[in-house]
């Protein structure tokens, strides 16, 4: 009876260690598959990156104004037969067709206005598109928007005879593109500039330099509203960001310096008092 029972114990203890030792051979297997599946997943994501980046370099191109380049890149793009994203740079091949008319003035007024519209229209497309395409094409479309923009405001001044067309760069190096009044055949009173950052400001001038009351436009969606001085936010000013916030008070040098209120986007005071080097330093006691 006892040498039944042990082989019986012996019996039961092979079949768990086969088990277990199944387990684990199945457990190894599966992990094994699931890193040969992220080593797969990762390398096309790798080739993936690399295309878009190829795109995002030829868009920088198109960002520069050389049309004729980026129009040429983009055809060589859709030879590919590999391309993953042929709906956007169909889309690219377009903007760059259409902006090369614009800026050779061979269309009329009519045509350019449609234009604009098509390229909106083409933006919003873009805005449906995958978050990696909104992320390269972003700033090009706000720039070549801008572009169009300034354009048709360059036109209506013309027309109307009171503006004027300047290229000059910025205290920071950046290239503007000016409409508006001129003197001395610099920026002197109201005008428009695009820069070459997709950025926007509208408002006074004074000698090439933002001087006055006017509203900066940053490609981002954060804008300001106030006093310049001397190219500077200077004096009181509002600045907004995107998701609906705002500091409102007195400002320095383009920084927070005084009185100064920070509202949360749904109009609550988040903080106030005084400000010093775009820190509060001295908060409000109520």
């Amino acid at each position: 009876m006892t040498q039944k029972k042990t082989t019986i114990l012996l019996s039961v203890s092979l079949v768990i260690t086969l088990v277990i030792a199944i387990f684990y051979v199945l457990k190894t297997k599966n992990i094994e598959q699931k890193l040969s599946d992220s080593e797969n997943i990762n390398t096309e994501l790798n080739e993936n990156m690399m295309a878009y980046r190829s795109l995002e370099n030829i868009d920088s191109i198109l960002v520069r104004g050389e049309y004729r380049g980026a129009l040429r890149a983009y055809r060589k793009k859709m030879e590919n037969k590999d391309l993953l994203d042929v709906a956007g740079v169909r889309m690219r091949i377009e903007i760059a067709q259409q902006l090369l008319q614009l800026r050779e003035g061979t269309l009329s007024d009519e045509e350019a206005a449609a234009r604009k519209d098509s390229l909106e229209a083409l933006q919003r497309g873009a805005l449906a598109a995958t978050s990696e395409i909104r992320k390269y094409d972003s700033l090009s479309f706000a720039l070549e928007k801008a572009k169009v923009q300034l354009n048709t405001i360059r036109r209506n001044l013309q027309k109307k005879s009171y503006g004027q067309y300047l290229t000059f760069p910025s205290a920071k190096g950046n290239q503007m593109h000016y409409v508006g009044q001129v003197k001395n055949k610099q920026a002197n009173g109201t005008g428009v500039a695009i820069l070459d950052t997709g950025s926007r400001y509208e408002g006074e001038w004074k000698a090439n330099m933002r001087h006055g009351e006017g509203s900066f436009y940053w490609a981002d969606g954060e804008h300001y509203e106030g006093s310049y001085v001397n190219d500077l936010r200077n004096g009181q000013g509002t600045y907004y960001w995107p998701n609906g916030e705002k500091y409102v008070g007195h400002w320095k040098d383009d920084k927070r310096n005084g009185q100064g209120t920070f509202y949360s986007a749904d109009g609550e005071v988040m903080t106030s008092g005084i400000w010093k080097e775009d820190k509060l330093v001295e908060p409000d006691k109520n």
